[in-house]
Parts: C-alpha cells; structure tokens; sequence
C-alpha cells in the first residue's frame, strides 16, 4: 500500500516538474494553509519553517499546493476525482482478493501472476460460490422471511477484525468491551478440535468469525461462559453434566450412544457458530454450575465473579437468543428453550419456566413435530454429525411431560393434549421406567382436566356430589402402571456415594420417578381426604393419601441426604410440601372406625422432613426450603395435638385453637383444630356463606374456611399481600403451588 503511495507522490511531482512554473495568485494577508488541508479544514502546520510540504500532506503522501497557486489536481464541474477513482479500483481489487480467499479459483491455477483478465477470475468466482456444497449454506430460518448469507462483505469486516485483533482494540471496541465485561480478566480461549481444549487460540479468519449480523450476540455468549480451565473443573465435580448430555434423548437412545458424552459440554462452539449452538452450552454449563454441591470451593477456578453472578449472566445473556424469534427457528432452539424451562424450574421461578415451555410447544407446533413431521425439524449446524441429534418425538413428549408437570403443581391447563406418545407403536422401545412417566404424563394431564370441570360446576346443587367414578378410573389406570415393574424396583435403591456420577444419576432416577408417582396419587385422591368421615365410601382416598404421603416422605429424606444441593431436582421439594402438608392435614379428622397407631411415626417423619428442609435452606440460603419448612412447622401442630390428644379418647375434644395462612392470589385460609373427635351419625353440609367467608360444604362444619381475596378490589390494592404474578423463586417462593394445593378442597362441592 505504502509503495503505492510513493508511486502516486512520484508521478504527480514528476508532472509538476514537466509543468512550467505556475502564476501566483492573490490572497488574503495571513493566509498559510495549503488547498489539502483548506479542503480538510485542518490547521496546516509545518515541521521547521523552511519546509514547502506540511505534515499532513507528508502523512497523506498528497500534493502540497499553497493557495497563491491555483489548485490544478481539482476536478472541474461534473467531472470525477481521479484520486477518488484510483480508491474505488483499488477497492475493487481488495474485493476481487477476498472472492480468491474465501473461494480458491480452479481456473487460475498459476496463482496472483496469471494472464486471466479481471472480469474472467469475477466470473470464476461468482460460479465457484455457486458451486458451494449444501453444507456452507446455512439453512435458512424457519421463522425468517430470508436468510442473509455470509458473502464478500463478511468476509471484509472478518479482515477488519483480523487487523483489530492484531493491533489491539480500537478506543470504541474498548469502551464496548467494558460494557460487556468477560468473566475473568483473560481472554476466553476456543477449542481447536474436539480432542484437545487446552491448546492456545488460532488467528481467526474470516470463517471462524462470526457473522455481522450475529457479531455481538456470539461475542457476548462467549464473554460470559467461564475459562476452559474452570469449564473441566466444573464439569468433572457437577452431578448435572451427565443430567444435561442425556436430557434430550431416550433410554435406547442413550445405550445406542447417540447421546452426548458429559465431555462435550466443555467443547465451546467456535465463533462463527450459529447463536442456537452458544446459547446450548452457554445454558448447559449453567445448570451444571446449578448442581454444584455446597463444599465445593468456587474460589479455586479463579473466577473473578462469583457463583450466583456467572449464573445469572449466563441465564440472562441466553434470553438473548431464547427470546429472539428470529433465532430460535431449528431443533436447537427447542432444545434450548427446553433447557431454559428446566433451569428457570430449578431456580424456582415456576411461573417463568412455565411461560417458557408454552413458546417451545408453540415454536414445536409450527415445524409441525406434533403430528409427525419433521421436513422443518432442521438443525442450524450443518457441520454437526447427525447421528447424535436428538429426535423430534423425543422432544415433543419432553415438551410434554414438562408441560403437565408444571400446569398440575400451579393448577393451570395444559398446552396440548396430545397423548400419542402413550399409544402402543410408541412404547415398544421403551423401558419399563420409560412406558411408568409416559402413563404418569397422560394421567397428569386427565388429572387435570377433572379439576378443572368440577371447578367449573358452580351451578351444581351442594346435595348433588361429584363425578367421583373419574377419580376411581384414573386410581386404577396408575395402579395398573405400577404393576408393570417388579415389587424390587419400588425398594429404596442404595446410594453409593464412591460411584461415579453416571451410575449415581441411574441409581437416583428410580427414586424420582417414584416420588412423582406418589404425588400423582395423593393430588388424585386429596379432594376426598376429609370429605364426609362418617360414611365409608371416602375411606379409600385418606388411606391412599396418607399411605403415599408416607412413602414420598421417606424417598424424599433418602434423596435430600445425598443431594444438598437446593437446584438439584427442585420437583422433589414441591413434593415433599405436599406429602407434608397432606399428612399433617389427615389429622384433622378421623373417620368411622379408623385407628390412628402410627401417629408417633407420622409425627417423626414429618420433624425429620422439616429439618431436611432447613439443612439445605442453611448450606444453601434458598428460600424455597426456609418457607417449605416454616409451612410445615405450622402445620405440624396438627399431628402434635393429635399425639397429645390420642391417649385421652376419641369422644374427649380438646381446646380449639386455629391456624391461618394467606395464600397469594387465593386468599386467607383458617384450619380449626378441635383434637379428634368422632364422627357424627350422618352427614351434615352447613349452608354456603357469604363470599367473604366462604365455608366448605363438602367437610365437617368450623374445620376448614376460606375467606377469599375480593376480586372487586381496586388495581394496585393489597401489594404489601400479593407479589408480582410474574415474580422469581427470591421474590415469591412458592410460586403459586400452595395456592393450587388448598384449592382442590374448595374443588368438591
């Protein structure tokens, strides 16, 4: 460029020198500056007085003319610069070089020296990027009108970032970087293949960079996600990494070797990936960071932020590209829509995680997976090996089973009812564990639907019962599906805690799948736990409850003592809310003929639940454990009066006394506690009161009442009562799951 230059500076003084001497014009007194930097508008300034060329035009390598003289080099009307000319051409050759680069001439074998005219390498190369295999092509998105290619001007911002990266950032690159700052103060190196991570950065060209339109979305998913060092720490001491590898794939899957290996999620995509793939580790590294114990030393990374810091900006900057519609358009945006809804579930933000899986289950229905077809079930990795891609059927029915698992903890409906994943083509490659959560996903979803339409029944006489036949139907359905494994897999498996986390991941599955076959029983059966005690048709849901609180219980303790961790499987803590609260409720009455003997075991289960809960609440601060605990160290007063009580005789009350609880966006709720007392000879259903205290029909008269929120209340009345509807697992810790448990007593009327 620089001999360029000299060439032009020659070939002007050369003319000038041909040219005669030229005439003096007349100019203003004090008037130094030369026609260049009077066009510029610059102060001409010369190094020593005797210079005739000032320093900018030695820098420009331009021709200092002072205004005595006319300006001759000026181009007259409606002619061009010649200068600017020369620009342009030479700016046509840099994008002739950049076609040669990013596509190598097969005509123009003899290299830069070849006799071929410019237009015929042009059209050389025009046909050569035409002849691209399908793999270079993007696949365009399929919520994109157009897909804008990486051409020849991508290619020139690559060179650009090229000079950058070797000169150093630029005063606005800098005060950009500050605004986005990395998790530590060393640059983020990138894996140069899937065999080694530790070796130093390449020099990035054009492909390895990535595309303007992506630019600063892939820099700044790249920013946030830790060193390769910290990565290998985290991944070998975290029991998520083999959880997030397998998410996304079945059991035959998984023995086929389709699924990841924990190891890859320490492979970070390179630059020049689509968004989809950084966003997909960036969210898996996450949840493993998530599902770190409590003892392990965070410090030892040498990460400058610390834990809840890197966990919110990884979650945050992934809503960069979750949230982005133009993005999210291919398999890997379902995956980390997915992936998203299990974090913000684990961190306790229901809600959130909630809304979440309905835009995954809205993107799944527009590539149509929900009826079979995949022509627009694409991957937005060409290069990726498509044997280890996950199958659509297996996302759809994990969309699904996420989505009724979460709509029966809130009392909120289904995104879909389809139940095709339970039809017999479908189970026969799958295990018995396997076909036990699909039977429990379309039970869910039917649990619900009964909920809803006896909720709906307000018109319905108070004499006039339910449809109580649906309830029996589905109990037989669940008894069925557990039948179909051996007595030995409902034993509590023992937990080594010398094996490796792969085999303590399949050790503790059985023991989750468990836990939600015992909460399916208990909602099934807990609007009919109190209802009526002197008649026997309602004996069978207490039993069931009661029973099945017992066993969840117990599983809970086994599982909460090996995992600390408060991320680790958050479903479980729900569960154990509601075998806690259900158990502790049981004691509220006690129906004809039955005998409470196990009430000193019940009264230590319940103790040991709660202090479990308060051991992960203090390892961890969170405060989803500190609420479930004080929730039940209320409740718990139940079954101690119970205790207290027992000895004296079922005909002798004791002193009442009440329990209350405000319940957001439900209302207030008042638990009468009498001590047991015997059934009266037949049914008796008090009048409806008013709306302000609403009295439950369905049990015996004074032991539960509600007192709803007055729906007519002016907006922004009761704050200090109601969190925001949209609130995190910090800001309201229950989310709503306490709110959907009392309703389903006020669901029978």
């Amino acid at each position: 460029m620089s001999s360029y230059h000299s060439f032009e500076a020659s070939e002007r003084r050369s003319l000038e020198s041909s040219e005669p001497p030229a005439k003096r014009r007349r100019v203003r007194k004090g008037t130094k500056s030369c026609w260049e930097c009077r066009r510029r508008k610059i102060k001409c300034q010369f190094d020593t007085s005797d210079d005739v060329i000032c320093i900018g035009c030695k820098q420009r390598e331009a021709v200092c003319r002072s205004q005595e003289y006319d300006n001759d080099d000026a181009p007259a009307p409606g002619q061009k610069d010649p200068l600017l000319t020369r620009r342009l051409d030479r700016l046509e050759q840099m994008m002739e070089q950049i076609l040669d680069r990013l596509v190598p001439n097969p005509i123009d074998a003899s290299g830069p020296g070849s006799n071929q005219s410019p237009t015929v390498r042009r059209s050389a190369s025009a046909s050569a990027l035409e002849e691209l295999e399908p793999e270079r092509i993007p696949a365009s998105d399929i919520l994109q009108d157009s897909a804008t290619g990486d051409g020849p001007v991508a290619a020139l911002l690559a060179m650009r970032h090229e000079s950058v990266h070797r000169s150093g950032p630029s005063k606005s690159a800098r005060i950009a970087l500050q605004a986005l700052p990395p998790v530590e103060s060393s640059p983020p190196t990138l894996p140069a293949d899937s065999t080694s991570c530790t070796q130093s950065p390449m020099r990035k060209t054009g492909r390895e960079l990535p595309s303007p339109k992506h630019f600063w979305v892939c820099t700044t998913l790249r920013s946030v996600i830790p060193s390769q060092s910290a990565l290998d720490a985290i991944i070998a001491a975290s029991p998520g990494a083999h959880y997030v590898a397998i998410f996304c794939y079945s059991d035959a899957e998984r023995q086929s070797g389709k699924a990841e290996s924990k190891e890859s999620i320490a492979i970070i995509p390179p630059m020049s990936s689509h968004p989809l793939l950084l966003a997909k580790r960036a969210l898996q590294v996450l949840i493993c960071i998530q599902k770190l114990p409590p003892a392990f030393d965070w410090d030892v990374l040498g990460v400058a932020l610390d834990k809840q810091d890197v966990v919110l900006r990884l979650g945050n900057t992934a809503l960069l590209v979750t949230s982005n519609d133009d993005l999210v358009g291919y398999a890997e945006g379902v995956e980390c829509l997915l992936l998203q809804t299990y974090h913000q579930a684990n961190s306790g933000s229901l809600r959130k995680a909630w809304i979440t899986l309905r835009r995954a289950i809205s993107l799944a229905q527009v590539m149509a997976i929900d009826r079979g077809h995949s022509a627009a079930f694409r991957s937005c990795d060409p290069q990726g090996n498509p044997s280890h891609r996950p199958s659509a059927k297996v996302l759809w029915y994990r969309l699904i089973f996420l989505d009724r698992y979460l709509s029966l903890l809130l009392g909120l409906p289904v995104g879909s009812e389809d139940d095709s994943f339970a039809s017999g083509e479908t189970l026969e490659t799958d295990t018995p564990a396997e076909r036990l959560e699909k039977a429990h996903t379309a039970l869910s979803g039917r649990i619900l639907e009964r909920n809803r339409s006896q909720q709906q029944q307000e018109t319905q006489p108070m004499h006039q019962l339910p449809d109580y036949a649906a309830t029996q139907r589905l109990d037989l359905e669940l008894e069925a599906a557990a039948k179909a494994l051996p007595p030995s897999w409902w034993d509590g498996p023992r937990l080594d805690s010398f094996a490796s986390q792969e085999v303590q991941c399949e050790a503790i599955a059985p023991i989750v799948l468990q836990i939600h076959h015992y909460t399916l029983l208990i909602l099934l059966h807990v609007p009919y736990m109190l209802r009526d005690p002197s008649s026997p048709r309602f004996d069978y849901s207490k039993t069931t409850c009661m029973t099945s609180a017992r066993m969840l219980l117990t599983r809970f303790i086994t599982f909460r003592s090996r995992y600390v961790s408060a991320c680790s499987c958050r479903r479980v803590d729900y569960a154990g809310l509601i075998a806690a609260m259900t158990l502790c409720l049981a004691y509220l009455v006690r129906r004809k003929g039955e005998r409470w003997e196990r009430i000193p075991e019940d009264a230590e289960l319940i103790e040991s639940t709660r202090r479990r809960m308060e051991h992960v609440a203090g390892l961890t601060g969170d405060r989803l454990n500190r609420e479930i605990a004080r929730t039940i160290e209320s409740l718990a007063s139940i079954i101690n009066k119970a205790v207290t009580d027992a000895s004296s005789g079922t005909g002798r009350p004791a002193d009442a006394s009440e329990l209350q609880f405000n319940v957001p966006y439900l209302g207030s709720i008042t638990v009468r506690l009498a001590g047991p007392r015997a059934p009266e000879a037949g049914p008796k259903d008090p009048a409806l009161g008013s709306m302000d205290n609403l009295e439950l029909p369905s049990l015996p008269a004074g032991l539960m009442q509600f007192a709803p929120y007055d729906d007519q209340a002016p907006l922004g009345s009761g704050t200090e009562v109601l969190p925001d509807l949209m609130a995190d697992g910090e800001a309201w810790a229950l989310q709503g799951v306490d709110s959907a448990y009392w309703s389903l007593f006020d669901m029978v009327t």
